[in-house]
């Protein structure tokens, strides 16, 4: 069981009730429209959250890595995790490595957090994280995704 708002009134009700104590609107209606699976991923910037599934929630992650010009490392959709690497950084020629957590926190809602770290690899002994370097690439593929699920500012002509 889980509680719903009431479109008509505002008022919690239990998805499992048939009307609204307090309007008479029916549930089965309202159950229906906020548990309606979303075929596109949004951003919702007052809530600081995203909307729609895992697969699309992954899509949108390796589409932003891309535009980003990094490279994807692994992808698992099941657990929403989604690791990369960036190229040459002040810290590390060999780059950073990063991870995105896509974390499901309601049905269809999601909050993606992001961490980094300098790579040593190519024989280079020691990766210095100047600045906070590595965690700035993963807030800007966060930030990337947010870019790209937000609706235009302006009618786009389809013509």
């Amino acid at each position: 069981m889980a509680l719903i708002k009431c479109s008509e009134c505002g008022h919690e009700v239990s998805d499992k009730a048939e009307a609204c104590p307090g309007c008479g609107a029916p549930i089965s209606v309202m159950v229906k429209q906020q548990t309606a699976v979303p075929t596109e991923v949004q951003y919702i910037v007052d809530a600081e959250k995203f909307k729609g599934t895992m697969p699309l929630m992954v899509k949108l992650a390796m589409r932003a890595i891309q535009k980003c010009g990094w490279k994807i490392d692994q992808v698992n959709e099941t657990l929403g995790l989604v690791t990369f690497q960036t190229g040459r950084s002040w810290g590390s020629w060999s780059g950073v490595l990063c991870s995105l957590n896509i974390e499901e926190v309601s049905p269809n809602t999601f909050c993606v957090s992001g961490t980094g770290k300098q790579n040593v690899a190519g024989g280079q002994l020691i990766a210095l994280n100047i600045g906070g370097e590595a965690q700035e690439k993963a807030k800007r593929a966060i930030e990337c995704m947010k870019e790209l699920s937000m609706p235009p500012l302006w009618p786009i002509n389809k013509s």
